[in-house]
């Protein structure tokens, strides 16, 4: 027995050292950030962070999460006249400026002596210098956040807390993305960390949809709640929330309202300024859906019947309705196809039709009714009162988005590479084939011109455009990155842009904001969230 024993005394000896070390390890980085913390005398720094995400982490505990909204266009920022190289410890400096994001400064090198001063309107962040072409981190401290600086420039990756220790019992408060204002501090040993959090307003998920009444000059956003899932509480049965933000024109908070059912998109009726919505009770998805009417105080006053989600085509948003394929309910459609356009008081029998296959558009502009087909390469125009065919267009390929003016229609087609135009008649007037990604196309009326979204064109970076009527193009923004959406996704009902005309604006969705711009492209605002009129503190 003895003989045996001392071996296996012998073998947990380095296992015990092993983790010894490992303990001290731990509590060494512990220690240090606790004296970070306990011996920071500096300033606080207040940052906004959007899009902010709450969870719970089985070994961290609770957190929320986001990245700092800071410009990160450092171009014309000071640096040091030698050229920073890969790898090169940086520190970069920011000036806070009322009503605007922290912008760069300074770029200098960070030597192993005491930071510089840490001040409200000059703080400095630590980063490291990035090889170009290297993919974004989303890892460690660094959040993601990369700044370009000087010029030439080169890019650097801000060390900046990824995420803040919250108490479990504001969870509930953080549910759904949150806009959140924090304090950044520089810390003792020079390790950057937030604190202090507030919840100062509501972010949106990517299910966020908007309407604009021109008539009030008024923006109305249509978010669906994020629903944190719970095995304990799921149930089939359990309905969805969303929430209405009314905006003014120019994207100011005016109020909000929740109430039941998920609003999965609406529209403006623009004769009358009625919104319309399309809801479901589900808590996820949309299978089935009910054309509703929205009030002031953004609550459902109004029910029609329900239809499967995937039957609606287009707002027909004119007729206070929408238009839908028509079929026996519950059984799967086939061809030919048949469409009618659903009010909340039914069907109105306008059916037209028939037609090969799905139509992916309809819309209604004045006496006419245009149909886009994508899989028959074609484009339908239909007398409004008749449902008789008054023209097809064929010389096309496989449009997925139109636009009508008085001098014809305006396609984006070919895979979304291509923006053709044509006459009412058929005259095929110019084709520009350098787009990547077109994402919509809005009509500027007699002009013959307007404005397209895209992720590309002539191998550059994309953002808005503006066409003229004989086919030129120039940029207007670079600022925006439209949405975009494969062609073999019918995508939004609702649309991913709005020119308001009399007031001289375009409002333009990229993916979870809202951005505004002006006739000349200049950005007038983006809006990432609801802001409410007092901040909540977040017990941390």
């Amino acid at each position: 027995m003895t003989s045996t024993s001392r071996p296996r005394r012998s073998r947990r000896g380095p296992m015990y050292l092993i983790v010894a070390i490992q303990v001290l390890i731990l509590g060494g980085i512990v220690a240090s950030q606790e004296i970070n913390r306990a011996l920071d005398s500096s300033v606080r720094v207040d940052l906004e962070i959007s899009q902010a995400q709450a969870r719970k982490d089985s070994f961290r505990g609770a957190a929320v999460s986001g990245q700092p909204a800071l410009n990160l266009d450092g171009t014309n920022a000071t640096v040091p006249p030698e050229r920073f190289q890969p790898g090169e410890r940086v520190l970069v400096f920011f000036a806070t400026e009322p009503g605007r994001r922290p912008r760069i400064t300074q770029v200098e090198r960070r030597g192993w002596r005491a930071d510089p001063l840490f001040s409200a309107d000059n703080f400095s962040v630590p980063g490291k210098v990035q090889r170009e072409g290297r993919a974004r981190s989303f890892s460690g401290g660094g959040g993601g956040l990369v700044a370009r600086v000087g010029k030439p420039s080169v890019l650097v990756e801000l060390d900046v807390p990824a995420s803040i220790p919250i108490e479990d019992a504001a969870l509930e408060q953080l549910s759904g993305p949150s806009l959140i204002r924090a304090s950044l501090r520089r810390g003792f040993l020079g390790h950057r960390y937030l604190t202090d959090v507030r919840l100062i307003g509501r972010g949106w998920t990517g299910e966020v949809s908007f309407a604009y009444d021109e008539t009030r000059d008024r923006l109305i956003v249509l978010a669906p709640k994020q629903e944190r899932y719970d095995s304990r509480r799921f149930s089939t049965d359990r309905q969805g929330r969303s929430e209405v933000f009314f905006f003014d024109g120019e994207g100011k908070e005016i109020g909000s309202a929740e109430g039941a059912g998920r609003l999965v998109e609406g529209a403006i009726n623009p004769a009358d300024g009625t919104l319309l919505g399309l809801v479901t009770k589900d808590a996820w998805g949309h299978s089935t859906v009910h054309l509703v009417r929205i009030g002031e105080n953004g609550q459902v006053v109004q029910q029609g019947q329900q239809i499967e989600y995937d039957r609606v085509v287009s707002f027909n948003a004119g007729e206070g309705g929408v238009w839908v394929l028509v079929g026996a309910p519950g059984s799967p459609l086939q061809p030919p196809f048949f469409v009618d356009s659903l009010t909340l008081g039914g069907m109105k029998g306008q059916r037209l039709g028939p037609f090969a296959s799905k139509p992916r558009i309809v819309l209604a502009v004045g006496q006419q009714v245009w149909v886009v087909e994508p899989e028959q390469h074609r484009v339908t125009r239909l007398d409004r009162g008749t449902g008789r065919t008054e023209r097809e267009y064929r010389d096309v390929n496989r449009p997925t988005d139109i636009a009508v003016d008085a001098g014809g229609l305006v396609l984006i087609e070919a895979n979304q590479t291509q923006l053709s135009r044509f006459s009412l008649e058929g005259q095929l007037i110019w084709r520009i084939p350098r787009f990547q990604g077109l994402a919509w196309v809005i009509p500027e009326g007699a002009s013959g011109g307007g404005w397209v979204g895209a992720q590309r064109f002539e191998g550059r970076d994309g953002g808005v455009f503006r066409y003229e009527a004989d086919g030129k193009v120039s940029r207007v923004s670079g600022l925006v990155v439209p949405r975009v959406t494969s062609e073999w996704n019918r995508g939004r009902l609702a649309p991913d842009a709005i020119r308001a005309a009399r007031q001289g604006r375009v409002y333009i969705r990229e993916g979870q904001a809202i951005s505004i711009l002006g006739v000349d492209g200049t950005l007038l605002k983006r809006i990432e969230g609801f802001r409410y009129k007092t901040e909540q503190r977040v017990r941390g």
